[in-house]
């Protein structure tokens, strides 16, 4: 039976992160409408193959803020979900959440609801870095939403953390990684920040408002924070994210195995296998009902997204699972192996049973790495 993933983009927050380039809006507004026209998508997308023969292993609440959203609201779409889909039993359903939007009531409600893992958007413990990426959460608030969680019922739930955070160090950073374990999370999550094009962030660096740890510090984070993980018997199973023994994100895997994921909401985006699609990034255009967009992939494309996806993983890629299923024709496969074998000669990928994988050490600057193994036009 194919089992597949489905994520809802709740495009709403109380104020921007200035680092974000997702799409989102502090606009309440267009709320209403968006949620009316998301289920209506729900239940236009329950007909269509491969989704209406799947059955869903995982739903993802993401964003935006989802927690900005009543109780109320997420049940309705939940219970239009399990109407609509064949749902797994034991389906992981998570949420994501800001500190600032935790209370015991509402952890209880969202539990009663069924959701039953929680995404926690920390990034610092330091009000010196949430102030400089202006986050809505201060210390105190990160503390107590952590408190709260664990005094609910909630057991399997991430913590989200940044690195090379302005005007972070490599002390501030351990020290971030050992309160995130004080709260012993299930899972935690950890990012370089990212200067992406159009936000806030990206003009503060370009007119030198504000600026970055220097590339060595951010790389000996990364280093420690293996060093971290190892120590408190967490597994780093993929680039940017650690899970206790068993607990790794089922939505994130799925992601990460290149299967087949639909999404909901404006700017969320799809993968049937064969076709990517997504939405119209715009709230109003949205409630309205515009179509999206989409693109068949090709062979050369299917090839060059598993390897990036899968060279980011522990797992590595796998010769029979990743390559075999793409049909490739002679001269692609020659071209392939080629580009295998000289990474392999070079050390930069290391053979595995069946495969090859990139050590987890090199991920962090692994971008080169995949790159050269790419199929070119």
């Amino acid at each position: 039976m194919i089992q597949n993933s489905l994520y809802l983009h709740i495009p709403f927050c109380k104020q921007a992160c200035h680092y974000c380039d997702f799409h989102f809006s502090t606009n309440l507004k267009t709320k209403e409408s968006v949620l009316a026209q998301m289920h209506l998508e729900l239940k236009n997308k329950a007909l269509l193959s491969p989704w209406k023969s799947a059955t869903l292993k995982s739903v993802y609440f993401g964003g935006g803020t989802p927690s900005i959203l009543a109780a109320s609201e997420l049940k309705e779409l939940l219970e239009a979900i399990k109407s609509l889909f064949s749902c797994a039993h034991g389906m992981e359903v998570t949420l994501e959440a800001n500190p600032d939007d935790i209370t015991l009531y509402g952890l209880n409600s969202w539990y009663d609801i069924g959701i039953n893992r929680l995404s926690l958007g920390i990034q610092s413990f330091h009000e010196t870095e949430l102030k400089a990426c202006n986050r809505a959460h201060d210390s105190h608030m990160a503390h107590s939403a952590l408190e709260m969680i664990n005094a609910s019922a909630f057991s399997n739930f991430s913590i989200d953390l940044i690195y090379g955070m302005i005007g972070s160090s490599i002390t501030s950073w351990k020290e971030n990684l050992d309160m995130a374990y004080s709260y012993a999370p299930s899972h935690i999550s950890c990012y370089i920040l990212a200067v992406e094009k159009r936000t806030v962030l990206d003009k503060q660096v370009k007119t030198g408002k504000v600026t970055l740890p220097a590339e060595q510090i951010a790389l000996q984070q990364f280093a420690d924070l293996r060093d971290w993980a190892k120590e408190h018997n967490y597994e780093h199973y993929e680039l940017s994210n650690f899970s206790q023994p068993g607990r790794q994100s089922i939505h994130n895997t799925h992601y990460w195995s290149y299967q087949p994921y639909l999404g909901i909401g404006p700017g969320a985006h799809s993968f049937d296998g064969e076709q990517r699609s997504w939405n119209v990034s715009n709230n109003i255009r949205y409630a309205r009902g515009e179509a999206g967009d989409y693109e068949n992939l090709s062979v050369r494309e299917k090839l060059n997204e598993r390897l990036m996806v899968r060279l980011h993983t522990s797992d590595g890629f796998i010769l029979s699972r990743d390559l075999d299923p793409l049909g490739l024709d002679p001269d692609m496969e020659a071209r392939f192996t080629f580009n295998m074998n000289n990474a392999l000669e070079r050390d930069k990928i290391i053979a595995i049973p069946g495969g090859f994988r990139i050590s987890a050490r090199d991920w962090i600057v692994s971008d080169r790495i995949i790159s050269d193994l790419f199929i070119e036009d």
